[in-house]
């Protein structure tokens, strides 16, 4: 290669690299800086290239930042391989922005090393939405899945334990064939040295990197791979497990290794940044891109690489068209760069994509416009995240603005910081005046204790309380309120306040209260009634004509009555227990309890089933004392149920009443009122049926009635 190739070799490098719109930069071996490009010169705030090649860049790092940075810079320096930085410089204004540096060695012409090229890419809104981004890790499982990115999570010894589809592509494996084997073992055993020592350390302290390096498939084919490594922790801090996101890098690395070494690091890095390159020569605005504009674009790759203005509008979305023609012109024309986002439509599969152009104009050294040059990234994935956390944030606004529940959230000293609409209307402040005001504001003395102790019972156990608190408005009204909380944490996982909902309960109180009132009333009332139909009874059945041991089942089955309908009103007429309605009704027939036996399942019985059944029960029982197994010390009564579900879905209950222990038993020679009332009972109110069979051993009973489900309405 002749000095003028040479020359111009260097002289189209510092036009490129002028037109990139991150920071690049040559250092010698001495430390110096030998090359800096404007976009250096613009963050430094100088217009000197010379001024800044005994620049201390060190002097720009932020004092948390430093130690590690400088400890990776020595490092890679001495591996004389390409490393990678990142933290925070101190920009020319006194703006911190963060920066990740890539740097690689650079040989001169017979191989000797020289020095490094570097290149700087500012990641300051990366690392602000990244913080968002965690909050949105399950609406993003659907885009890792789906995404050209292949996505694998290892636990903290390196085991996968997460992998996407386009992962398995990648490494030639299948899932399940990856869950069980480790990272290291298909890392390829050169790379390991580089890999592991960085695993264990993002392991131990948390630091996040990038690595380039090959993956070893089955059929020992070799994979290169970019991967952007961090760790995932649980909500107390403690690591549990380490992401990569992995982009195949292997065609890239095949064209690199035809290019021209220093030319090769400059492309590294900017390729390796997801940066593609193009040239437009004037006037006809055709020239050399990079193979990832075409890649970009959704192209083919041309032989010569060469790609036209045309191809390019092309793939505009129709929408954003007229921006890019517009910046274009204005840059031809005037010079001005230009730096715009905009849609494309891919040519391979229509797919859309957003991506971020920079361009400048490149005049010739007699002042006449020769070409525009730029880079261009594909910042979908920024795009989609920022669309989600707008989203996000819309419905939530959306949600505590327009609820009709409370919504509030507090500090841990009990004072409100944030209210929604329906909370100001409730109580009759306005938000200015709500905000700031503390709990026992809006609450008695014994109201605030109990709210104190509430959000201590969360600082000591965690998760959410619920309680029911007195609330006094401002204009003097008392209400009822249900109030759900639960702490809300800060970035560090400590608690830093609450966030509650709250509910008005007051009418629905007052409303129990009455309702029970009633109930009350009623069950006296219903008391009072059949105690007077006992009374009249006694007065009615007189005659010595009538036995009394008639008259004695006429009132106990009125009592029975009673039994059952105390039962119920007890528990405000609502379905009962079954076992709880069995003990009443039988349990006052025996001297003792365990002359019966209870086995079946806790079932809540609806009112009308229960009469009916209490009825059933007193019946058999006074038969039992009579003729059956309660006639003697001896007998026993087993009483068993169960719920079953028939084909056509209708739930019944089969009750089976079996005496044993007592007397032989002869068949009744005609049906008395109390088998009348059962099968009435039983069949007439309830739609089932029922079998009494009288063995020698004992009595048995077998009831078999539709069980409607308790929370249903019931017709009375």
């Amino acid at each position: 290669m002749d000095q003028h190739t040479d020359t111009l070799g260097k002289d189209r490098f510092s036009l490129i690299a002028d037109a990139a719109p991150v920071p690049m930069w040559l250092t010698g071996l001495d430390g110096r800086r030998t090359f800096v490009n404007r976009a250096y010169l613009d963050f430094v705030g100088t217009d000197d290239r010379t001024q800044v090649a005994d620049l201390n860049w060190r002097h720009l790092l932020h004092p948390d930042d430093a130690k590690e940075v400088l400890a990776g810079s020595l490092a890679g320096e001495a591996r004389l391989e390409p490393f990678t930085l990142e933290g925070r410089f101190r920009r020319h204004d006194g703006e911190w922005r963060w920066l990740r540096a890539i740097s690689r060695p650079s040989w001169d012409a017979n191989g000797k090393h020289d020095g490094f090229i570097g290149v700087a890419f500012d990641i300051t809104d990366t690392k602000t939405v990244e913080l968002a981004l965690r909050e949105r890790e399950a609406q993003l499982s659907a885009l890792i899945g789906q995404t050209t990115a292949g996505f694998a999570q290892v636990d903290t010894s390196g085991v996968f334990t997460l992998v996407n589809d386009r992962f398995c592509e990648i490494v030639g494996r299948s899932r399940d064939e990856l869950m069980h084997l480790k990272m290291q073992q298909i890392t390829h055993p050169d790379d390991l040295v580089r890999n592991i020592p960085m695993f264990e350390r993002a392991v131990r302290d948390g630091t996040p990197y990038t690595l380039e390096k090959r993956y070893v498939r089955p059929d020992g084919s070799i994979v290169w791979v970019n991967n952007s490594v961090s760790v995932i922790r649980r909500e107390g801090g403690e690591p549990y497990g380490v992401l990569a996101v992995t982009i195949d890098i292997t065609d890239r690395r095949r064209s690199e290794a035809a290019l021209r070494k220093n030319a090769e690091s400059v492309r590294l890095a900017i390729q390796g940044a997801g940066m593609a390159t193009w040239e437009a020569e004037l006037p006809l605005l055709d020239g050399e891109w990079s193979p990832n504009r075409f890649d970009m674009l959704g192209y083919q790759r041309p032989a010569n690489m060469r790609g036209r203005f045309e191809e390019w509008l092309d793939r505009i979305h129709f929408e954003d068209i007229a921006l890019v023609r517009e910046a274009i012109e204005r840059c031809r024309r005037d010079g001005t760069s230009f730096a715009i986002e905009y849609r494309i439509l891919r040519a391979d599969n229509g797919a859309e994509r957003w991506l971020q152009t920079h361009g400048s104009r490149i005049d010739d050294p007699h002042g006449v416009p020769s070409r525009l040059v730029g880079v261009s990234f594909d910042i979908t994935e920024r795009k989609r995240a920022e669309a989600d956390l707008r989203d996000s944030e819309w419905r939530f606004r959306t949600i505590f603005e327009q609820a009709n529940d409370y919504i509030f959230t507090s500090d841990l000293n009990q004072r409100v910081t944030s209210c929604n609409p329906a909370v100001c209307a409730a109580l009759g402040y306005t938000p200015e005046e709500a905000l700031g005001r503390s709990f026992a504001d809006f609450v008695d003395i014994a109201g605030f204790e109990q709210t104190t102790a509430m959000l201590q019972s969360k600082l000591d156990q965690g998760g959410a309380t619920r309680h029911t608190i007195g609330v006094r408005t401002r204009d003097g009204r008392n209400l009822i309120w249900e109030i759900n909380s639960r702490l809300m944490l800060g970035a560090d996982g400590k608690p830093e306040g609450l966030h509650a909902i709250a509910r008005d309960v007051t009418d629905a109180r007052r409303f129990e209260e009455h309702q029970s009132l009633l109930i009350n009333e009623l069950n006296h009332r219903v008391k009072n009634t059949l105690a007077i139909v006992q009374a009249i009874a006694q007065q009615t059945f007189k005659s010595e004509a009538i036995p009394q041991s008639e008259l004695d089942a006429f009132q106990g089955r009125i009592a029975a009555l009673a039994t059952a309908h105390d039962l119920l009103t007890r528990d405000s007429w609502v379905p009962t227990a079954m076992t709880a309605l069995l003990r009443d009704a039988l349990l006052p027939h025996a001297d003792s309890e365990t002359r019966f036996r209870f086995e079946g399942p806790e079932l809540m019985i609806s009112p009308k089933t229960a009469i009916a059944l209490a009825l059933t029960m007193h019946e058999l029982a006074t038969n039992a004392i009579k003729h059956g197994a309660l006639s003697c010390s001896s007998g026993t009564i087993d009483i068993v149920w169960e719920a079953l579900t028939g084909s056509d879905g209708e739930r019944r209950l089969r009750l089976r009443w079996t005496e044993r222990g007592g007397p032989a038993v002869m068949a009744p020679e005609r049906r008395g009122f109390g088998t009348r009332l059962i099968e009435r009972g039983m069949s007439a109110e309830l739609g089932g049926k029922v079998e009494l069979h009288f063995e020698k051993e004992g009595v048995e009973c077998r009831v078999d009635v539709p069980l409607p489900d308790p929370g249903a309405a019931e017709l009375h």
